[in-house]
């Protein structure tokens, strides 16, 4: 089935980890997840001379600097937040004292975007650490701000401090972006029991038409050695909004679509999925949010299901029997539950809009329709089959089995194989 879908930032996911003993934290056990925190520098600057304990730093502004595109008292609220810094050696990095600033000058340039702040001189004082000689604090050394981020741990560890075997959190509420992230598990459920956990088996793709890409020559012959083995993990909820989106663009300072439009997302879009997203662009939502894009297998999985059940024989050979979904939903089309052209809103919609029977097997929202959504994987044949036409691009997911890859008529869409990103 082909829909007509905007390209979309993709999903994101979390890979769940196994962790030692008494990892297991109270917060966890509540499906929260453990809060870390790490540096992130704001903004660097160059200490350019120094004389008799005085001396001056020089901080160029360029495109997604926290400086950039600010005005002149915005940007000495920020570097007069704090009066002392740590000046900095260089190879190997090793604080040698202190800088405190005086005066602040700043320069401007202008160009097809008008006047902008270029450059900071901060003038002031340099101290030396105690046993730390002066002839340390010359040019060549730095000063450097940071802001502190909160990291994501991983809720998933299976035991608690007492030893007891733990389940994961079936949802939970991701720290850093603030969105809610639903567990697809190993094994597969049947009549609320979960069976075979540690086992990630998955069956991919579908066995009807050999003519399309997405085709599984093993589809209705499964064996061990033609299947996907996944390990559990978090994925996102629901897709990827323009407000979301939008906190990631401030915090980062990154140059907002080209088509919003003053830089802002379409007034009353604030909850539809954020749409025209390049591959790099999702990459970096991924980094900064302490997570990475799902591989084509994992979205497949989140979507569908693991596709089948199996057993262990007393021979201890496998065997498995396909059971698959069209859907996420269900194997009955119903245009209330996937926005696509049958559903006739011409449109995105809000991703809270679609309902909770809309939710895949693992209770992910919007698997099907509304925008398709970037993978991390390359867009390539499937075991024992071969591609109509050969793609050196990502691959593209839209629903269930579905697999498509970014047209070329759209640059903003074609990705290079080399940027494909793992955490």
């Amino acid at each position: 089935m082909i829909f007509n879908f905007i390209l979309k930032l993709k999903r994101l996911i979390i890979i769940l980890s196994i962790f030692p003993l008494g990892s297991f934290t109270q917060a966890q056990e509540k499906g929260e997840s453990s809060l870390n925190t790490r540096m992130v520098p704001l903004w660097k600057g160059e200490v350019e001379a120094v004389y008799s304990g005085k001396g001056k730093v020089k901080i160029r502004i360029r495109k997604g600097s926290i400086f950039y595109g600010k005005e002149e008292e915005e940007i000495k609220a920020i570097l007069e937040k704090k009066n002392q810094y740590t000046v900095l050696q260089k190879n190997p990095e090793k604080e040698i004292g202190s800088f405190y600033i005086r005066q602040i000058s700043i320069s401007y340039q202008t160009n097809l975007e008008g006047k902008k702040a270029s450059e900071i001189e901060l003038y002031g004082s340099f101290t030396a650490n105690s046993g730390m000689p002066e002839h340390l604090l010359t040019a060549g050394t730095f000063i450097q701000d940071y802001k502190q981020e909160v990291v994501y741990v991983e809720p998933g560890a299976f035991f608690t401090e007492d030893r007891r075997r733990t389940r994961p959190a079936k949802q939970f509420r991701h720290p850093k972006d603030g969105k809610e992230m639903v567990f697809v598990s190993g094994g597969y459920e049947q009549n609320g029991e979960l069976f075979y956990e540690s086992m990630g088996f998955f069956l991919h793709g579908q066995g009807n038409e050999p003519s399309e890409d997405n085709y599984n020559p093993f589809y209705f012959k499964p064996e061990r050695g033609n299947l996907q083995d996944i390990s559990s993990f978090y994925i996102d909820k629901y897709e990827v909004t323009n407000q979301e989106y939008s906190k990631f663009l401030k915090e980062t300072n990154t140059p907002p679509p080209p088509h919003w439009k003053g830089g802002k997302y379409p007034t009353g879009k604030e909850h539809h999925p954020v749409n025209g997203i390049t591959y790099r662009e999702a990459e970096a939502y991924a980094r900064w949010s302490g997570k990475r894009l799902p591989t084509e297998m994992e979205w497949e999985k989140a979507a569908r299901g693991t596709g089948m059940t199996w057993k262990i024989n007393r021979d201890e050979s496998y065997s498995f029997f396909p059971n698959t979904l069209e859907y996420p939903f269900g194997n009955d089309f119903d245009s209330s539950l996937c926005n696509t052209l049958e559903s006739k809103n011409m449109d995105t919609i809000s991703v809270y809009e679609l309902a909770k029977r809309s939710a895949s097997p693992y209770g992910a929202i919007g698997m099907c329709g509304n925008v398709a959504e970037w993978t991390s994987s390359d867009y390539l044949p499937y075991q024992g089959h071969s591609l109509k036409k050969t793609h050196s691009e990502k691959c593209i997911k839209s629903s269930g089995a579905d697999r498509s890859h970014p047209q070329k008529k759209n640059p903003r869409h074609i990705s290079d194989p080399s940027e494909e990103f793992q955490i």
